[in-house]
């Protein structure tokens, strides 16, 4: 049963506790009482594939091993990144599309959202910046293999 649907308007995935996730969306944030790998797993099985498959995609199509970013929703190009090791519990997960912007501050780093709302991560800036270079590989990789 898909208890939350991730959407273009889902900024991000936070995990609050084992059993509490916060989600951000664009002018809205509420906790839901579940598990962040788990709304992972129901929503993408909810859009068609796996999570062990889309980890597996991105694996195949970056060349890489390790935090990976994965497609959830491929026409919409809904795509998130990990903040950590997926493995670890304090593992948050962002949205490439809804950034707007990001910033280096004295306890890591701030992404703007898209509808200025902002959100304090405990992550090296240049961290972050890999990541959303490699999000936005993914996304490229995966629109040209669309145009084929």
């Amino acid at each position: 049963m898909l208890e939350y649907e991730i959407t273009s308007k889902t900024c991000a995935l936070i995990s609050i506790s084992e059993e509490e996730t916060e989600i951000i969306e664009l002018g809205r944030k509420f906790i839901i009482q579940n598990k962040l790998s788990q709304i992972l797993k129901q929503n993408c099985e909810f859009y068609g594939c796996s999570l062990e498959g889309r980890i597996k995609g991105s694996q195949t199509q970056l060349g890489m091993k390790y935090k990976l970013p994965i497609v959830i929703e491929n026409t919409r190009e809904i795509i998130f990144f990990p903040t950590t090791s997926p493995r670890l519990q304090e593992c948050s997960w962002i949205s490439l599309k809804n950034i707007k912007n990001y910033k280096e501050n004295e306890f890591g780093t701030i992404i703007e959202f898209v509808d200025n709302n902002e959100l304090n991560l405990p992550i090296s800036y240049e961290t972050i910046e890999n990541q959303i270079f490699r999000a936005t590989k993914l996304m490229l990789i995966s629109r040209q293999r669309g145009k084929k």
